[in-house]
């Protein structure tokens, strides 16, 4: 009984090699929305693959850092309906969620800004297609 709202490991972005074209990449774009930042780019392979980063700059115990993490995933898992559009193109999209804060900050508002962050890229994407 799979509802979709999963989050799978081929929903995961783990190859080192991926990761460094996404970050290197000059076709790589970048939108915030404050605390959390998205590097997002096209890529060959079908689907949406997502990384999640919180730097130990930002909080030095790993508790908090899991915390803030599980946040992010939580909030991209129940809100990734939003990138429909993107899952029905022929290309993939490679997609790296940064926080951007030193703060905790309630679910709730990590959900809200999840959902506009990802309305961003759609529109972005809608716009250079």
């Amino acid at each position: 009984m799979d509802n979709g709202l999963g989050l799978k490991k081929a929903e995961r972005l783990c190859s080192k090699k991926s990761i460094d074209a996404l970050f290197a990449g000059s076709d790589s774009k970048s939108l915030s929305a404050y605390p959390i930042r998205a590097v997002y780019k096209n890529t060959e392979e079908a689907g949406i693959r997502i990384l999640v980063s919180v730097s130990k700059r930002r909080f030095r115990h790993a508790v908090d850092r899991n915390r803030v993490k599980r946040q992010l995933r939580e909030a991209y898992r129940l809100n990734k309906h939003v990138m429909d559009t993107i899952k029905a193109r022929p290309l993939g999209m490679d997609i790296a969620f940064i926080w951007l804060t030193d703060k905790h900050q309630p679910s709730s508002l990590v959900a809200r800004k999840m959902v506009a962050l990802l309305e961003k890229i759609v529109q972005a994407e809608q716009i250079t297609s």
